[in-house]
């Protein structure tokens, strides 16, 4: 049963996203600017974003600072998003800062309906109001989408990181590399210093003229010839790059938050990071690995020929073009696949994925249920390896089943875009 708090975040959330930075502009100085109040590390990208922000939270937590991480979307339970040294935001203190922050969003939206803040920008005022009153050493902010108007860019970072560009959102962000760097290029700030990892030359060069243009100091990872790629115990090479950044980032902080190495080595050999090749060991095994795009396919295709053996493939999407990228991937590696729809609205039905797939492929393919999983599993050979995956909110509907999780506040309960 939803309490008064939680019914008003489900009424935000259903009146779904309103792209634009001017509603953050005007809630953060009425609650007395509290994203002022410590520093942080902003981080955008089209992959990669939220296993650099994990890696980062736990390099700087292994070097005892006190750590804020604001990340999405949650998987199973929303307290996930905001989190203060590992530790996520339980459900009554998420009701304690709805009651906080209510009224002055209230106030906003009776004066000019509209201008009250959407759920993506109510959770980062949450997260801005927490990690002020936790007085964290360091906040480390994902941005949910593009950049240049994403709500967490009203903060002002110590470091900027880009992680990777690909086409994704472009009905928002834009159709070429270029458009949807420029949006990306938005969070760099005045004389901020910019990392970016391994983007395209078209992407680099357009950060690297946003960034010229803000005496920012600009250094990119895929203009290094012998980057150093730290292990980690994230699955798959791209996660060496990631950790890469991670790690080339905590060298241009040292001076203001001194690290060392063998500490920031650990760090990165403790990350978890549900989701991504996260393996379920029960029969038959589970991979739960969250793929959404052509850059994801790709690598999600040099992980499956790392792991040499056939898969059975459970998937779900959200738009065409990201389930076509998907099956492309793992078809070559699967002896069957079951489709499912996830409880979002703009999740590809059965018929739509069926037509995807290519006509190469002469495994067997079902339907699937969220709500059946248990029988699904008992009908696979228990010697076989299921991989799940396409959209994270089928990976969060799955992992809320195996975490008995079934809270008001959970993996159904995500942003509507």
């Amino acid at each position: 049963m939803k309490t008064k708090g939680f019914s008003y975040l489900f009424n935000l959330r259903n009146r779904g996203s309103s792209y634009g930075i001017d509603r953050m502009q005007r809630l953060v100085p009425l609650l007395s600017n509290p994203h002022k109040s410590f520093p942080v590390v902003h981080v955008a990208g089209t992959n990669g974003k939220g296993s650099v922000c994990a890696m980062l939270d736990s390099i700087y937590r292994e070097n005892g600072y006190k750590v804020g991480l604001f990340s999405s979307p949650h998987l199973v339970e929303l307290g996930e998003r905001i989190k203060v040294d590992g530790k996520p935001l339980t459900n009554r203190k998420i009701e304690h800062l709805i009651n906080i922050i209510r009224p002055v969003a209230d106030e906003l939206e009776e004066k000019v309906p509209g201008e009250g803040p959407t759920f993506f920008e109510f959770m980062t005022i949450m997260a801005f109001l927490v990690f002020k009153e936790q007085k964290v050493d360091l906040a480390i902010f994902e941005t949910g989408l593009g950049g240049r108007l994403d709500s967490t860019n009203v903060c002002q970072p110590e470091l900027t990181l880009i992680t990777t560009i690909d086409r994704d959102h472009c009905a928002i962000l834009g159709n070429t590399i270029e458009e949807i760097a420029k949006e990306k290029a938005g969070i760099i700030k005045e004389r901020v210093p910019v990392l970016c990892g391994w983007l395209p030359d078209e992407a680099n060069e357009v950060i690297r003229r946003y960034a010229a243009s803000r005496s920012a100091p600009f250094e990119s990872l895929a203009l290094n010839e012998n980057p150093y790629l730290p292990e980690t115990n994230l699955f798959g090479e791209y996660q060496r790059r990631n950790a890469s950044m991670a790690y080339r980032a905590v060298q241009i902080l040292n001076e203001n938050f001194p690290v060392s190495k063998p500490r920031v080595l650990n760090g990165l050999k403790k990350v978890k990071l549900e989701g991504r090749w996260q393996i379920i060991e029960v029969k038959p095994r589970l991979i739960l690995d969250a793929c959404h795009n052509r850059e994801g396919a790709l690598a999600l295709r040099s992980n499956l020929i790392q792991l040499d053996q056939t898969v059975v493939v459970w998937m779900g999407a959200l738009g065409e073009e990201r389930a076509r990228d998907v099956l492309q991937a793992v078809c070559p590696f699967a002896t069957e696949i079951r489709f499912f729809r996830p409880n979002q609205s703009r999740a590809c039905s059965f018929e739509t994925l069926k037509k995807m797939i290519p006509t190469e492929f002469s495994g067997s393919v079902n339907e699937g249920s969220v709500d059946s999983l248990l029988d699904h599993m008992k009908e696979t050979d228990k010697s076989s390896t299921v991989l799940i995956t396409g959209s994270i909110y089928l990976i969060g509907e799955i992992l809320a089943i195996f975490k008995n999780s079934n809270g008001p506040m959970g993996a159904n309960f995500q942003d509507l875009v």
